[in-house]
């Protein structure tokens, strides 16, 4: 989190991809509380490297890469 917290602060070209304490929310229906799909995500990927994306299904993978 720091290093995403100072490419905030001071963008740089070696890291074209960078995402600070995202989060998406979904409203409740029904009744229902609300659902956190994302909930403060944050990470930054350098120039040149593969990302990949893993964890168990429902996790909130295919929403954050369509944010």
């Amino acid at each position: 989190r720091d290093v995403v917290q100072q490419l905030v602060n001071e963008p740089s070209r070696d890291f074209p991809i960078v995402c600070h304490n995202l989060r998406k929310v979904y409203k409740g229906k029904d009744g229902n509380p609300v659902k956190h799909a994302v909930q403060n995500v944050s990470l930054a990927v350098p120039r040149g490297e593969c990302f990949g994306l893993l964890g168990p299904n429902g996790s909130g993978k295919t929403t954050f890469i369509n944010m």
